[in-house]
């Protein structure tokens, strides 16, 4: 017998009883569920490089920062980007540090020149509001 002709009969009792095929279980949300010891990528590394860690934190750091978002619609705008430009800068500083193509080094130094005037802006904003 072929292996999957073997199969067959436990899909179909499995199918009989109830159980949940492959196809109903994709409609499960599994957002709620603890994966942290699975290895969810296919090839995942075991060791990031200095620089994957440097935009990995930052990563991790900006979109913490964006993670709460206040009922106030402007409110909620402005602390979303504002963290969202605080990590544009900070990945941009990372490319300074390990980068070595001279585009991405320039455009690097523009994005935190344009965002560092921005979020003064966002800042003052908020303060005049008492919101941060």
């Amino acid at each position: 017998m072929k292996p999957i002709l073997a199969l067959a009969p436990a899909a179909l009792l499995l199918a009989a009883c109830g159980a949940e095929t492959p196809a109903q279980d994709a409609a499960v949300d599994h957002s709620m569920m603890d994966h942290s010891g699975h290895n969810m990528g296919g090839d995942a590394k075991a060791e990031l490089t200095e620089a994957q860690a440097a935009f990995k934190t930052a990563n991790d750091r900006m979109h913490a920062g964006m993670a709460d978002i206040p009922a106030d619609a402007d409110v909620a705008f402005m602390q979303g980007m504002l963290a969202h430009h605080q990590g544009a800068v900070e990945m941009s500083e990372v490319a300074l540090k390990y980068a070595k193509d001279a585009e991405a080094r320039d455009l690097a130094t523009r994005v935190i020149a344009a965002q560092k005037t921005e979020i003064a802006e966002m800042e003052a904003w908020l303060k005049a509001r008492g919101v941060q």
